[in-house]
């Protein structure tokens, strides 16, 4: 993996913890039992199915040659299959299906953290790059 890869998904992962922060948060559960017990327990089932799927997207090293639009496709897509493989493993940590409304506040919420991170490091690897790798 190279630094980059490394740095997109670290960033992955962070946003992920914030949108769990800002979901338990919303429902009064932020300081219930450990807070970050709590945080980590509810972001885990989507960073590891994001974790598994991304690479099938080529998100694991970015590519600064890359249009913004493709960026934002692929990164899409990937969130899509992480996201319903994540509520499944939700499910199954919980023994209980998701609300819909849950699935629905993560789907575009998460999804909208990760694209918009993944198009602003994009930016930045592109005004990082050599000339030459952009034509």
């Amino acid at each position: 993996m190279t630094r980059w890869g490394g740095v997109a998904l670290g960033g992955d992962l962070l946003f992920f913890l914030i949108f769990a922060a800002v979901g338990r948060a919303s429902h009064g559960l932020l300081l219930e039992g450990p807070p970050l017990w709590g945080v980590v327990r509810a972001a885990v089932p989507f960073a590891l199915a994001w974790l598994m799927l991304i690479p099938l997207f080529g998100g694991h090293r970015p590519d600064p040659s890359a249009t913004l639009v493709r960026v934002g496709v692929r990164t899409a897509l990937a969130w899509l299959g992480a996201w319903a493989l994540g509520l499944a493993l939700r499910s199954l940590l919980l023994g209980r299906p998701a609300p819909p409304a849950f699935a629905l506040i993560t789907l575009v919420g998460n999804g909208a953290l990760l694209i918009s991170w993944r198009s602003l490091l994009h930016a930045g690897l592109r005004r990082r790059a050599a000339p030459g790798v952009l034509e």
